[in-house]
């Protein structure tokens, strides 16, 4: 059993684990950036501070600076898209017969030989329940009834996205002696539960974190 036969367990369950108001078809210009802004004009913040919070907006994806460089990005039909960094490969998608969902999944290219290699997913599917709260309770009957105590989870917190319910989550599971570590967001929008998600090995996870915060970003409803 490898990494990906995890994957495929929580895919069945049908878990969408949820997102955080960073994901929005309006973005808003973070309070900390205005703030910054106001300091910088007053010149109680110096220059490169200034410089910095501008270049955090360019990565985060509120600032297009145009250009002939193409920026690649994972789409799916219509339904969302995120970028997808030239150093991750796009992997076939996975169909949920339980949602009648599809996942889209990229992995770290330089972690695609190891037994866990780095993963970021986005899914979308339909609910099981009346909304993303009897959605979650389902999945997790299904994952305490598959996984046991090899699921652990270590965080779970209500969050608002677009006006919608949704959570986010941190977890491992732990396969003998194979340990995974998982993040992810995951919101309701229109019937559909959709899930931004990154798992590598426990020793790793820390390594590609921060990639996959920005990388989530830029996530967008199409």
């Amino acid at each position: 059993m490898r990494w990906y036969a995890v994957a495929a367990l929580a895919v069945a369950a049908g878990l969408f684990l949820t997102a955080t108001a960073a994901f929005s078809e309006q973005e808003i210009i973070p309070d900390w950036i205005r703030n910054l802004a106001g300091w910088w004009a007053e010149g109680q913040v110096s220059d490169a501070e200034f410089v910095s919070s501008l270049q955090w907006l360019v990565d985060a994806g509120y600032i297009d600076l145009g250009g002939d460089a193409e920026v690649q990005r994972l789409v799916r039909d219509g339904k969302y898209s995120i970028e997808q960094p030239g150093d991750w490969e796009r992997q076939a998608p996975i169909w949920d017969e339980a949602t009648g969902g599809i996942r889209d999944s990229i992995i770290k290219l330089e972690t695609i030989d190891d037994t866990i290699p780095a993963i970021v997913s986005v899914s979308s599917g339909g609910m099981l329940g009346e909304n993303i709260t009897e959605h979650r309770e389902v999945g997790l009957a299904l994952l305490d009834e598959y996984l046991g105590d090899a699921f652990n989870h270590t965080l779970s917190a209500e969050a608002d996205v677009m006006g919608n319910p949704g959570y986010v989550d941190e977890y491992t599971v732990t396969i003998f002696d194979w340990v995974v570590q998982g993040k992810s967001y995951s919101f309701e929008y229109e019937g559909s539960i959709y899930e931004i998600k990154y798992e590598s090995a426990d020793e790793t996870f820390a390594d590609h974190l921060p990639e996959f915060e920005r990388m989530a970003q830029t996530f967008r409803l199409e």
